[in-house]
């Protein structure tokens, strides 16, 4: 693979490989984490007779935090260096969970889902900015996809702990803190092989909006539609005439399809232009939308609609964040992870309250009909913005 920046020390091909595995291994297992944590505290909420608006909210705290977190991250960087930056996350993460079973009131329970999300918005900027260095000009597409059907796998696996552990007591929470605790250890042979990334200054997070703005936009609107289908998709399913289990069960179809898909995508925006890739995502989404929106009553079709549909869909983030790793280096590419992060957050608060809207204005086509108009908004902006594709050649170490 190429060199992709000159102040990371130097790695042979064995050193790389461990590094990339690492990097990946400990984001995708922590993103179990993830997974069988949110939904275990919504759960613990509706045991206690909290009322939907109210857990909804406590919920919603977590992506204030994913919005802080990444504005700290590259500062933090550059004082700890990135394994430790992230090795000191995943500890915060453990001490912090552990926390909020501890506090039993509500009012606590905001303010720690809020530093949640810091924490493990931190952890994303930071691994997300690794892997992408890593990866190489090359190979790029494909590695990010691999890390996309790990980080799919590890939100879609999450929940079924909660079917081994339970949600009362100490036990769920145990095995959160255990989920964690093993996805620190791929980092500690990692050592000082990635001490000198991160370290030099970059742009502000903030300044990357303007910069890239494309790249955020197409983010954003990714975390809409993510958003909103994990949280409305079922609630759609059991107005359209699913039982409650198999409307649950559109939510595993789309991850199914998101885990099948993305590597795939990853290969095609190595080979083809990325912003081209990102169009046929678009118009998959757009397509697979207006289907699902005619869907008036359940099918066996529905669900293989539903896996095609999510799949492709989901390959938007990931081949986004390529391009983000082909146009910046250094300092920059850090802070531009950094933005992605926060673009994601802005996104995901908007989608689940907008998508709710739209059910209750049109139920249940609504939601899918929002989807339309986000895709279509998508495919219109990727016609609008001429961003550079790839970087340009810079001697033998740029070679692709």
């Amino acid at each position: 693979m190429a060199e992709t920046n000159a102040a990371l020390t130097p790695l042979t091909p064995a050193e790389r490989r461990w590094s990339l595995a690492a990097a990946i291994a400990s984001a995708s297992v922590f993103g179990l984490g993830i997974g069988e944590g949110a939904p275990l505290l919504s759960l613990l909420l509706e045991t206690r007779g909290t009322g939907t608006t109210l857990n909804g909210l406590n919920a919603a705290s977590a992506f204030l935090g994913v919005l802080l977190g990444p504005l700290l991250a590259p500062y933090c960087v550059r004082r700890l260096g990135i394994r430790d930056f992230l090795l000191m996350c995943f500890a915060l993460d453990i001490v912090v969970v552990l926390l909020v079973k501890a506090s039993g009131g509500i009012a606590a329970w905001f303010a720690l889902r809020m530093l949640l999300g810091v924490i493990g918005s931190s952890i994303f900027t930071a691994s997300e900015a690794w892997i992408n260095l890593l990866a190489g000009d090359r190979t790029r597409g494909r590695v990010i996809g691999l890390y996309a059907t790990g980080l799919s796998a590890g939100f879609g696996l999450g929940p079924l702990v909660l079917a081994v552990t339970g949600i009362a007591g100490w036990p769920p929470f145990i095995a959160n803190a255990v989920i964690t605790a093993t996805a620190a250890l791929p980092l500690l042979r990692v050592g000082n092989l990635a001490r000198d990334f991160g370290r030099e200054r970059g742009a502000s997070p903030l300044v990357m909006f303007a910069r890239a703005p494309f790249i955020m936009l197409a983010v954003a609107l990714f975390g809409f539609y993510e958003t909103a289908l994990l949280t409305l998709l079922p609630i759609w399913g059991v107005r359209i005439g699913l039982s409650t289990r198999f409307a649950a069960a559109t939510v595993s179809a789309v991850y199914a399809g998101a885990i099948a898909a993305q590597v795939l995508i990853g290969w095609l925006s190595d080979r083809w232009a990325r912003l081209t890739v990102l169009r046929l995502c678009g118009g998959a989404g757009l397509i697979g939308a207006a289907l699902v929106m005619t869907s008036a009553a359940p099918s066996p079709a529905l669900f293989g609609l539903l896996f095609v549909w999510g799949g492709i869909a989901a390959g938007i983030y990931p081949v986004a964040l390529g391009m983000a790793g082909d146009r910046f280096r250094g300092g920059d590419l850090l802070t531009v992870n950094a933005a992605i992060i926060i673009a994601y957050g802005l996104g995901a608060l908007l989608g689940p309250a907008l998508g709710g809207a739209a059910m209750d204005l049109w139920n249940p086509r609504g939601l899918p009909a929002l989807f339309v108009l986000l895709f279509a908004l998508f495919l219109a902006a990727t016609l609008l913005f001429r961003e550079p594709d790839r970087p340009p050649r810079r001697g033998a170490n740029s070679k692709r």
